[in-house]
């Protein structure tokens, strides 16, 4: 071979080897996680994922769109929220719609019981000279017995009729509010809801009693905050 052949073929080899270098050291010089297209890899798509265990294997995979790790229907991953339910139904329940009802009964026993007071200070007004001593003393106190019984069944029916609108304005609110907990989960594919009070809440209690009503209504000690929907699911019931 004649030296000046011998030149090229040094320079070709010398030309490739540098180029495989640099390959080289370009592809170290990538990292996971880097903003460059080149290092960013897609495991996938596969039906299955299986890891290895020291009891097992563990087979992953879909399951109308949750991850599975089982058989088991309950054997899957759970996306789960939190509403702050006594917050929500405390304002549905101070709402016109709930609370114009509430008043109307409410002026309504004012009003009847106004009429009753009425009607006892004229009726101590007209018997104010009637001592135990008077020959009519026994049926004036009959008269007087009788409307204290009758106040007494207004007074109770009153009640109920008041306890029964408020169960009822708390059953419908509750019902609402699972609606709004049902979009607002459907729109943010969450499978599991509970109820809860921030632990952040101020305690609203005067006894011991109270007390521990509330750490009984606080379900959860520690929790991140994206699961907190309280205000995603007030907006939806127009709060």
């Amino acid at each position: 071979m004649h030296r000046f052949e011998r030149l090229i073929v040094h320079s070709l080899l010398a030309v490739l080897t540098i180029a495989v270098l640099a390959d080289l050291g370009g592809g170290d010089s990538v990292a996971i996680g880097d903003d460059d297209e080149a290092a960013k890899e897609t495991l996938g798509p596969a039906d299955e994922l299986i890891l290895r265990g020291e009891k097992g294997n563990l087979t992953l995979r879909d399951n109308d769109g949750g991850l599975a790790f089982g058989e088991d229907p309950t054997a899957r991953a759970w996306s789960i929220g939190a509403v702050n339910v006594p917050k929500l139904l405390g304002l549905l329940m101070e709402s016109d719609r709930f609370g114009e009802d509430r008043k109307e009964i409410q002026t309504t026993a004012e009003t009847q019981n106004a009429n009753f007071e009425a009607q006892f200070q004229a009726f101590q007004e007209e018997h104010v000279d009637v001592t135990p001593e008077s020959p009519e003393f026994p049926e004036i106190q009959a008269r007087f017995q009788a409307m204290m019984q009758e106040y007494q069944t207004w007074q109770k029916g009153t009640m109920a009729i008041q306890q029964r609108l408020g169960a009822e304005q708390i059953e419908t609110a509750y019902r609402e509010l699972i609606e709004a907990v049902d979009i607002v989960a459907e729109k943010r594919q969450i499978d599991i809801v509970t109820r809860f009070v921030p632990t952040s809440d101020p305690f609203e209690a005067d006894n011991m009693e109270l007390a521990g009503e509330q750490v009984r209504r606080r379900l959860f000690l520690r929790y991140p905050d994206a699961i907190d929907i309280t205000e995603a699911v007030s907006a939806e019931l127009g709060l």
